[in-house]
């Protein structure tokens, strides 16, 4: 286009001021459409152009003459050289305005282009469905019950009257609980009880019934009394505290909050009656009822037990004696340790079988919960 206007401004230098104003006009005109109109709009900015052109040919024509009424004269050899240079010179600024239009066309479609491919919608793959996620287990599962532990409790049990013999009372306690595949039975064999009390296992309920006038003392009092510091339940049946109480039993017996107060040797038959202290503790009541050691069946005379007290400011509690209204002496049955301990000084086999083996059923059970209890305490804090 700068070639055509240089070489037409050669040859008619009279329009050359006027085709000057036209284009200053065309190219202001075209800085501001294309810096304020959007670029949506560029085919409102060509005709606009287009019409400024136009109006600048009309004014040309007002002042110079129309050409395209020139060209309607009846002879084009008439015009006058005025005449010839306007009609040129607004042939020249047509030719600008449509040079300018095809730009202008040009760089539309060229925005058009890019803005239709940039405002596309692009085509969305949804993802294949995940496999169902397993839930994961919930913060705010309740822990097992003190019965679904107790179903899985690991018991070791020492019961010596096998050589006698005589009916395992607390063997038969276990089974009646459905707890036959839960402990470990070492019948009257010392040396394989020891054993397993050092064996490493996390025993929940140590069982000694040292019935058969052979005692469990010394180290083993150790053993109880480690195993009642781990948190374990242990239930003894020793009838002979006052001739073992040595160092190591003295020991055991303080940790309780208990000592022996004395011998019960061979007391008459009228007397053998035991009495409940705390009828309402739970020992007497779950999981059986109605239990009594008033009335016995005496198979052991000379030696039948040991008669317990309290340590002033102790926690241990006398569940049974032989006087009813002495609360703190003279004890055959106490529980210490928030009732995971439980100590029997008087023989089993001096009451009624039924009587017996329902209590050491309460005894095992409660000693158990107490067990387990300790043990949700201990994991909660």
């Amino acid at each position: 286009m700068n070639r055509f206007f240089f070489a037409w401004a050669h040859k008619h230098p009279n329009g050359v001021p006027v085709v000057i104003l036209l284009l200053g006009l065309v190219f202001v005109t075209f800085i501001s459409l294309a810096c304020n109109a959007p670029a949506n709009d560029g085919q409102t900015e060509a005709t606009q152009i287009a019409i400024k052109v136009q109006e600048t040919q009309l004014s040309l024509q007002e002042n110079t003459g129309d050409p395209q009424n020139a060209s309607n004269t009846p002879s084009a050899a008439n015009e006058s050289p005025q005449d010839s240079n306007a009609t040129q010179t607004a042939r020249a600024a047509t030719q600008i305005a449509i040079d300018v239009q095809s730009t202008i066309n040009a760089q539309v479609a060229t925005e058009a282009a890019m803005t239709t491919a940039t405002t596309l919608p692009t085509a969305t793959i949804a993802p294949p469905d995940p496999a169902e996620p397993t839930a994961p287990p919930s913060s705010d599962q309740a822990p097992p019950s003190v019965d679904e532990m107790m179903e899985d409790a690991d018991i070791l049990l020492y019961e010596n009257v096998t050589k006698i013999p005589l009916p395992r009372y607390i063997k038969q306690a276990l089974d009646n609980l459905g707890l036959s595949r839960n402990y470990v039975d070492t019948k009257d064999a010392t040396g394989n009880f020891k054993a397993q009390l050092l064996s490493g296992i996390d025993w929940d309920l140590v069982i000694a019934g040292v019935e058969a006038r052979s005692a469990i003392q010394g180290e083993f009092f150790d053993y109880f009394n480690d195993q009642a510091n781990d948190g374990t339940a242990v239930i003894l049946e020793l009838w002979d505290l006052d001739d073992i109480a040595g160092a190591k039993a003295t020991a055991f017996l303080t940790n309780c909050g208990l000592k022996v107060q004395g011998d019960w040797y061979d007391p008459p038959l009228t007397s053998r009656s035991i009495w409940w202290l705390y009828g309402e503790h739970p020992i007497f009541h779950e999981p059986n009822e109605g239990m009594s050691l008033v009335n016995y069946n005496p198979y052991w005379f000379g030696d039948t037990g040991d008669l317990l007290k309290t340590i002033p400011g102790s926690d241990a509690i006398l569940l049974a004696g032989t006087y009813a209204q002495e609360k703190n002496s003279y004890g055959l049955l106490a529980t210490c340790h928030d009732g995971r301990v439980i100590i029997q000084t008087y023989s089993s086999h001096d009451y009624r079988q039924d009587d017996v083996v329902r209590l050491w059923e309460n005894f095992i059970y409660n000693a158990l919960r107490s067990r387990f209890e300790y043990e949700l305490s201990q994991s909660n804090q």
